[in-house]
């Protein structure tokens, strides 16, 4: 009876720890998965573009719906004697001009929904995995409605708190350029990656 009952708890708390997921497809579609649903983002890469910075790899992708709606997805991750020195919402601030100032929509295990505000007084929906330090996915450019529809269905528990957005979303197009600022002072002077730090946390 005891090991049923530690069975039981045990499918619980992995059902509530559940964690989500970003993958763009075989078939080039960008896929969000939770909870064993799935929702399609988009289903059209646009272009890529791919930057080397010596220890640290990121893939960008301008990606687009069949109604023309234009998301970036960027794949980040580090060699594998590295790791980013902060966490996955701290290392996106740094990438989109070093503004520390964002609303935090609703944070699910390793996904977080976040609108940023911009130097320029622009404000912009970035959606985040980073399940470990090694690899940090992001995609942005969702509008208000549509950011908010996503935050309801992710969301582990009907009574889990969702921010209501306060400003409106950047809304990008085919002829938008990437947002995210890669440089090789970022990365190698902030520093944002740092050698795989295995031994400080035995």
């Amino acid at each position: 009876m005891k090991n049923l009952i530690l069975i039981f708890f045990t499918i619980f708390i992995l059902a509530g720890c559940s964690t989500s997921s970003l993958k763009l497809n075989k078939d080039k579609e960008l896929i969000l998965n939770y909870s064993s649903n799935e929702v399609l983002l988009t289903n059209k890469i646009v272009d890529s573009k791919f930057l080397n910075f010596k220890d640290l790899f990121v893939t960008i992708y301008k990606l687009e719906d069949e109604n023309g709606r234009v998301l970036f997805y960027e794949d980040a991750r580090t060699a594998l004697n590295f790791e980013f020195n902060f966490n996955g919402l701290y290392t996106v601030m740094y990438i989109f001009d070093d503004r520390k100032n964002y609303d935090l929509v609703y944070e699910r295990n390793n996904l977080m929904l976040v609108q940023f505000h911009l130097r320029d007084k622009s404000h912009l929906n970035v959606m985040i995995q980073a399940s470990d330090s090694q690899g940090y996915l992001y995609v942005y450019g969702f509008s208000n409605k549509e950011f908010m529809e996503l935050a309801n269905r992710v969301k582990v528990k009907d009574g889990d708190e969702i921010q209501e957005l306060k400003h409106e979303g950047t809304l990008l197009h085919r002829s938008s350029d990437i947002l995210s600022d890669w440089n090789d002072i970022l990365v190698f002077f902030t520093p944002l990656i740092t050698p795989l730090r295995t031994m400080e946390r035995r």
